[in-house]
This record gives C-alpha cells, structure tokens and sequence, in this order.
C-alpha cells in the first residue's frame, strides 16, 4: 500500500512523532489493515473498483490524520490518539451538516 505523499512527507511526519523505522513501519500496517477492512465493506458501486485505486483517491489531508492518530499510538500516546480521533470526527460531522 502506498500512501498519497511523498517519503521525504512520511520521513518528516515519522521525525515529528519520534517514530523509529520499525514504529513507522507498524503505523503503515495498522492504516492498511483499517483500510482494508473498509475496502471489504465497500459500497456495491465500488465493487469493480480496486484497493489501490480506492486508495489513490485518498486525500493527502486524510492520510495524515490516519498518520498521526496511529503513529501517536505507536509512539505510546494512546489518550492524545483518542483526542485527535474525536475531534477529527466531530469536525467531519461539522462539516457534514454545513453541507446539507
């Protein structure tokens, strides 16, 4: 899998974070695993549609929220994690009633 930025982008996201390579490793694995199991679940018009090019479609912004929420469990910040989950969603959900 391969995420929508480039690996000087990872490189720095991991730096900031204070991820080794194997945490950074793992934090790569655990955004496939959630997103594959997305891709299971996916919507019949997707069905012909690819894991990888679903996952091009992805928003460089989303991949980064992905990024920081596992990277910050990998690094032990499990509660900060949590926060960062909540308020992504809430903002969704903002954002969501804005639209309609």
């Amino acid at each position: 899998m391969k995420l929508p930025v480039d690996k000087a982008t990872l490189a720095a996201w991991s730096a900031l974070l204070g991820l080794t390579d194997k945490q950074t490793a793992a934090t790569l694995a655990e955004i496939e695993k959630t997103l594959r199991i997305g891709y299971e679940h996916r919507p019949d018009e997707l069905r012909d549609t690819s894991f990888d090019q679903l996952i091009s479609d992805m928003d460089t912004d989303e991949a980064a929220l992905m990024f920081l929420i596992n990277g910050l469990r990998q690094a032990g910040y499990p509660a900060a994690a949590y926060d960062v989950e909540i308020r992504g969603i809430f903002a969704t959900l903002r954002d969501l009633q804005q639209t309609s």
